[in-house]
């Protein structure tokens, strides 16, 4: 069974109701305006980060348009001199490659290696999209179905982190 598929078996699973849309690879965020388009969602850009010695893994999930600086997420995070996380460090953790880098691959996160940061501003929106571990397809689910159903099942909880504005 694909990653994919995996992932699409799992929400139904947990009885997390979502709208799907299959396109042509999406792995960049100017590439995502159309997959929000035709789901009407906000697509949110996520980040896979490490400390220096990439003993500690963080994703950060954040709005498409708000500012990324370490210097502020690091101290939020309580993990010091975050910097992007190597490619090949990408499928063992979360399942999924560069370019469709998604919270829904923390179900692949067994050991809980990977601290998950979301951008507060997002609890503001009603639905969220995500790659579902591979980028020619996107997902739309409720943001409390992800917060209190999705998340849980992984045994992550969100780090609420402040990054910047949301986009309208």
């Amino acid at each position: 069974m694909s990653n994919l598929a995996a992932c699409l078996e799992a929400l139904s699973a947990l009885g997390i109701q979502y709208d799907l849309v299959r396109h042509a690879p999406l792995d960049t965020m100017e590439k995502c305006r159309e997959a929000e388009r035709l789901l009407n969602v906000t697509v949110p850009r996520n980040i896979f980060l490490c400390t220096s010695n990439q003993k500690q893994l963080a994703l950060l999930t954040l709005s498409a348009d708000a500012p990324f600086r370490t210097a502020v997420i690091s101290p939020q995070a309580g993990l010091s001199r975050l910097s992007f996380a190597p490619e090949q460090l990408i499928g063992p953790c979360l399942g999924c490659y560069a370019g469709a880098v998604s919270p829904l691959g923390l179900m692949y996160d067994r050991e809980g290696r990977v601290r998950f940061l979301l951008d507060e501003a997002l609890l503001q929106r009603k639905h969220l999209g995500f790659h579902p571990l591979d980028n020619t397809a996107t997902v739309k689910i409720e943001t409390e179905a992800f917060i209190n159903v999705f998340l849980p099942s992984t045994g992550h909880a969100p780090r609420l982190v402040r990054t910047g504005a949301l986009r309208a």
